[in-house]
């Protein structure tokens, strides 16, 4: 199995990349939930990986 990651700032398209390389053409929403679907993909919200929890400098 191989894995992919698109890594970019808030609001570069990494979820419209995300949904069109599956067929869906729907626009993106914003949600702070982390969601998952029956292929196994994963996909997080920008902000979760801009302000991780619990991670003091």
């Amino acid at each position: 199995m191989k894995r992919i990651a698109f890594v970019g700032s808030v609001g570069a398209g990494k979820t419209t990349l995300f949904n069109a390389l599956q067929g869906n053409y729907t626009l993106a929403r914003k949600t702070q939930a982390v969601e998952f679907n029956d292929k196994g993909d994963i996909d997080t919200p920008g902000e979760y990986f801009s302000h991780p929890a619990g991670i003091t400098p």
